[in-house]
């Protein structure tokens, strides 16, 4: 998210190269939560009721507010911006923003908070990005939410669910966390992405994890350097 003075900020440990690499994203990356959670009030031309909506709502208008990055700004989202072919209004195409490199960088963070400090980043994982995931169904329920740590969350506005591997374990590197933003603790409910890193040269009981993920998940979002 973009920081301002108004807004109640969530905020992670991050490197400065981490951080200065994707600050353009997390713009548009904050753009397009408050205008896809918000999307049956804007196209009603009214703003949000619930007050946490709200508050996401009137931060990312104030960002073109800004005298100093507003024209920036605004040559950021162009490439992005089409018409709603049901309503003939201006609407941002969600699918084609860049978000890999925010959602990736909340993920080091988490991983970096619950090791103790360690840099996921010389594990050199392969990352896998899945988006607009379906949270209340049954599998991903009993298979990840029940099973994995909770201890992340920014009241109802963000919260992680996540399992870590750690280097103790030989499993240094791994991370599976599911993002959830303005769910209102309610499955189904605003937005969520699963994100999962894997060290490109871990082996576990003589297979590859990296080989592992790739069996379930599919080729990776991002292959490993």
């Amino acid at each position: 998210m973009i920081r301002t003075h108004e807004t109640e900020l969530f905020t992670f440990p991050v490197c400065k190269l981490c951080n200065n690499s994707s600050c353009d994203e997390d713009f548009l990356f904050s753009v397009a939560l408050s205008h896809w959670l918000n999307q049956d009030s804007i196209l009603r031309d009214q703003e949000p009721t619930d007050p946490d909506l709200l508050a996401l709502y009137r931060q990312t208008q104030g960002h073109f507010n800004d005298p100093k990055e507003t024209k920036r700004r605004n040559i950021l989202l162009q490439p992005y911006l089409g018409v709603d072919p049901n309503t003939g209004k201006p609407a941002i195409n969600f699918d084609r923003l860049p978000r890999n490199q925010t959602l990736t960088k909340i993920v080091k963070s988490i991983y970096w908070l619950n090791t103790g400090g360690d840099i996921l980043q010389r594990y050199n994982p392969g990352w896998w990005i899945h988006s607009a995931i379906d949270t209340s169904k049954p599998h991903f329920i009993e298979k990840h939410l029940k099973t994995s740590a909770v201890e992340l969350h920014w009241g109802d506005r963000f919260i992680s669910h996540f399992t870590i591997g750690h280097s103790e374990n030989g499993v240094g590197g791994f991370i599976m966390a599911s993002l959830h933003f303005y769910t209102n603790r309610t499955i189904g409910k605003g937005l969520s992405w699963l994100v999962v890193a894997s060290p490109a040269e871990t082996v576990v009981n003589g297979k590859s994890l990296y080989d592992l993920c790739t069996s379930i998940w599919g080729a990776a979002t991002i292959k490993p350097e």
